[in-house]
């Protein structure tokens, strides 16, 4: 059986890593989408997420999946706040996304180590948000 202790134990750790990561995310994001465009969305702001929600959760010896899970829980709050009710599916994507991410960087870094482990989490995300951005266009063309 497991200790439960043991998790709530890391839930500050894990908060702090998640909601430093979201900061440092929201600073630069701001600023990408601003110089670059959709352009930035699609290739910079998911280097700047991936670097933030793994280098927080490496610094403050958080779990590098559970930051990431806390940040998909953040930025799903936020597009529920943003949106209202039309934003839970993009919060619920915003969340299983950032969640396979954490996996991805969690279970590569294992074989390779973590700076390539966080390359293939960047591609993925990348890949993520262009996939997003093309599907936005094409809605918006109708």
């Amino acid at each position: 059986m497991t200790d439960f202790n043991m998790y709530r134990n890391l839930l500050p750790d894990v908060a702090t890593a998640a909601a430093l990561a979201a900061g440092t995310a929201w600073l630069f994001n701001g600023r990408i989408l601003y110089h670059l465009g959709h352009r930035g969305l699609g290739w910079v702001t998911p280097l700047v997420e991936e670097a933030a929600k793994t280098l927080w959760a490496v610094i403050l010896e958080a779990p590098i999946l559970w930051t990431h899970i806390g940040f998909g829980v953040i930025e799903a709050l936020v597009e529920v706040r943003r949106r209202g009710a039309g934003g839970l599916s993009a919060g619920g994507a915003a969340l299983t996304a950032h969640g396979l991410f954490g996996l991805v960087t969690v279970l590569i870094s294992s074989i390779t180590g973590l700076w390539p482990a966080v390359a293939l989490a960047y591609l993925a995300h990348a890949a993520w948000n262009l996939a997003i951005i093309y599907a936005a266009r094409r809605l918006t063309e109708r």
